[in-house]
């Protein structure tokens, strides 16, 4: 085995009889009270904690250190009970009295005693009934059942009635005799099985006076109960008190409490008074110790030792150590599931480059612990930057001890404030604040903020490997619908461009468009001051899995979402999709939404509205406009400078749309991305002249004048990807650069 593989080796899930988890106090505790002559006896110990929190290493510990401090003078015998193993067992209290009784002969000085024993152990299984437990009927007896096994009575009870329809009177009688017959038996069984457990207990008292309390203390570590079904787990329980709770016995308890006291709350639902669990399992244990936190230090040590310091990067243990809750067992889960990628990684050439250990490392917690936001993720591979940078925005502006106490409802960019939308239910989290602001800013190969959608994608798509798919689309199905949104102040801006610049705009466009005509740039002039109030647009265009959510929920066959001729011209056209929605090219789940009309388009917004109860719609020629440019007049959100690395376009993009986010240096002044380049977007206005008039009669929604498309797309240059460039087509038309966002009031 190579060195590598040596380091990189998958953990078990066996407990720990070492200390890892600074467990030794606690350890030295319970087993200094077991091991105390003045202990008084018979006593239960309750050691409550979660699953995989580390019951059963505590336990291990304390029996560890029992034998090890072994007194000859007061010997201290233990009983290793792990009841998931036994839980098959018709009753599992059997297998427990039994396992204690086994250890008990040991205490036995002669062979008197230990004969009683095991006659004691035989009153355990007194003989069964007679008769069988169930009983086998042929088809031919009753042919409405075919072949069926019984239980014996009911079997019994169905042949008298057929019998007795059939007018058999003898079979009827004799039938009649048998039933009476194994009822009586059935009654002398159980009242003989009553009579050896009263005598087990009264027999097992004298036995432990005599065998186990001049001789030493027997301690009894019943380990996995909660892993049992409840019946079979509070089947343990009362035999412990029933039966065990003798002189000279003390029970550790590793329990998980809040599953045991359901399944108490559950056997006893029928009960006319609701038995509370805590008062019941105050009954059984005298000493509860639940399982302290184990402290973030510890974790780090933790970590440490169980992979003997073999991450492929040291800074792995970082992330794990605060990211983690403080389970062993999620623990090496979470790490197991890590060391699985990795490999898998390693051994794909294409992703060996590709992924890095302590961004694989977050994005493994991130799949482990919030499967609700690996969903969104699937989704949206942008959101992971996004809630990075907000964390990381938040540490900076607010005190510390503010930052998760604070409104959800966003954060500043550039001069806009960024609503939260589907990450809001992750900003109070502090765990994931700490698991993705635990590297610097500036760590090489360490965050999500500096990585591009595509390259977070790399680390979702390998991640999912280790997902139930279904878990992951159940997850999809409950996120919220609204998408990101910038607030855009109220105040006036410069819209349009002066006629003194569309000679050189002209001569940019013919360049790009051999046909171009100054045409195509007159309608941008004269450049104008309009006022707005506030409103917010969203953050990026449209998704496909934000559009996704709108067909899934029936959009395209609800009435009241459509506009009139709408409405008609999807009847007419049979549509159900965007068009080009099956081609791979274009649909990726975080891609811009491509081949809508501006039906379709109207119709989402107005479906939006419904699901939310707040105004959304399609934003006007202007408020786009400002979104893009803000109050300046700019040619770029960015600035009057041509940058085609800060857009999907022409000159520098694939060739197709990109998953949103890609292009973060080419926000505008409120912090809207890809409004130039990536697709064409629908405004709701209507085509008209400059100076911009709301109020002119365009933007009225129905009928089937051409609408507004602004901002340029993948396949267009410098000369199209202006804010001030306007196009226009008509509202029933599809095309593959054609895409949307949307637009409220931002009081609303």
């Amino acid at each position: 085995m190579s060195e590598q593989r040596r380091l990189l080796a998958i953990l078990s899930d066996q407990p720990a009889d070492q200390d890892r988890l600074e467990f030794d106090p606690y350890a030295r505790t319970l087993a200094e009270i077991v091991a105390d002559p003045a202990t008084d006896t018979p006593l239960t110990i309750g050691v409550f904690g979660s699953w995989g929190a580390g019951k059963t290493s505590l336990m291990r510990m304390v029996r560890n250190r029992l034998e090890a401090t072994a007194n000859s003078n007061f010997p201290i015998r233990t009983v290793w009970f792990n009841a998931w193993l036994y839980s098959r067992e018709e009753a599992l209290w059997r297998a427990l009295i039994s396992r204690v009784l086994e250890t008990v002969r040991r205490f036995a000085l002669d062979d008197a005693a230990r004969r009683e024993l095991r006659q004691l152990e035989a009153r355990l299984y007194p003989p069964a009934a007679p008769t069988a437990s169930q009983l086998t009927l042929s088809r031919g007896r009753l042919p409405e059942l075919g072949d069926a096994s019984l239980p014996t009575l009911t079997g019994l009870e169905l042949l008298r009635r057929q019998a007795q329809r059939e007018g058999d009177q003898v079979m009827t009688s004799r039938l009649e005799e048998i039933i009476a017959d194994v009822e009586e038996s059935q009654a002398l069984t159980r009242r003989d099985q009553i009579a050896a457990l009263d005598d087990f207990r009264r027999h097992f008292e004298e036995i432990s006076r005599r065998c186990i309390l001049p001789h030493g203390r027997l301690a009894v570590f019943v380990d996995d109960l909660d892993r049992c079904l409840p019946d079979k787990a509070i089947e343990v329980l009362e035999a412990v008190k029933l039966f065990l709770d003798v002189c000279g016995v003390i029970f550790v308890l590793g329990v998980d409490r809040e599953v045991i006291e359901a399944g108490i709350r559950v056997r006893y639902a029928d009960y006319e008074t609701l038995i509370d669990g805590a008062r019941y399992m105050e009954k059984i244990v005298q000493i509860p110790f639940n399982l302290p936190p184990i402290p973030p230090r510890a974790i780090e040590g933790y970590v440490r030792q169980v992979t003997g310091g073999g991450l492929p990067d040291s800074r792995c243990e970082r992330v794990f150590s605060v990211g983690l809750e403080a389970n062993p067992r999620r623990i090496k889960r979470t790490l197991n599931v890590f060391l699985l990628l990795w490999r898998l990684a390693q051994n794909r050439e294409e992703l060996r480059q590709a992924i890095k250990p302590v961004r694989l490392a977050k994005m493994v917690v991130i799949q482990q612990y919030y499967p609700r936001l690996f969903a969104l993720l699937t989704q949206g591979p942008h959101y992971l930057g996004d809630l990075e940078r907000r964390f990381r925005q938040t540490a900076r502006e607010e005190p510390e001890g503010e930052a998760l106490s604070r409104k959800r409802e966003g954060w500043t960019g550039g001069e806009g404030q960024i609503s939260a939308g589907p990450l809001a239910e992750f900003l109070t989290i502090g765990l994931l604040r700490d698991l993705l602001t635990c590297t610097a800013p500036d760590e090489p190969d360490a965050n999500f903020a500096d990585l591009p959608p595509a390259g977070v994608l790399e680390y979702i798509y390998l991640t999912r490997s280790a997902v139930e798919e279904r878990a992951v689309e159940a997850e999809v199905a409950r996120l919220p619908f609204e998408p990101q949104m910038v607030v855009i102040p109220a105040g006036p801006f410069l819209m349009g461009t002066p006629p003194s610049q569309v000679d050189e705009l002209f001569r940019l466009l013919k360049a790009e468009y051999e046909g171009a005509t100054r045409d195509w740039l007159t309608d941008e002039a004269p450049q104008h001051e309009v006022i707005l109030p506030a409103y917010a647009i969203s953050r990026y265009p449209i998704t496909n899995a934000e559009f996704a959510r709108f067909i899934d929920d029936g959009g395209y066959a609800t009435r009241e979402y459509w506009s009139q001729a709408g409405w008609q011209q999807k009847e007419s056209e049979g549509w159900t999709q965007p068009r080009y929605w099956a081609d791979e090219q274009w649909n990726d789940p975080s891609q811009p939404v491509v081949g809508v009309s501006w039906y379709e388009a109207l119709a989402y917004c107005n479906w939006l509205a419904a699901k939310t109860g707040r105004p959304y719609r399609l934003p006007t020629e202007a408020e786009w406009e400002k979104a893009a440019r803000g109050a300046d007049g700019r040619h770029y959100p960015w600035g009057n400078t041509w940058d085609a690395a800060r857009c999907n376009n022409k000159e520098r993009g694939p060739g197709r749309t990109t998953p949103v986010g890609q292009y973060p240096a080419g926000d505008s002044p409120y912090g809207v991305s890809e409004t130039v380049g990536q697709v064409w977007e629908w405004c709701s206005s209507k085509y008209g002249g400059y100076p911009y008039r709301a109020e002119d009669g365009r933007e009225e929604l129905e009928g089937d004048d051409m609408r507004i498309l602004r901002g340029g797309s993948w396949y267009n240059g410098a000369a199209r990807c202006r804010c001030a460039y306007r196009s226009w087509d008509y509202p029933g038309y599809r095309n593959y650069d054609w895409g949307f966002r949307c637009v409220r009031a931002s009081s609303s």
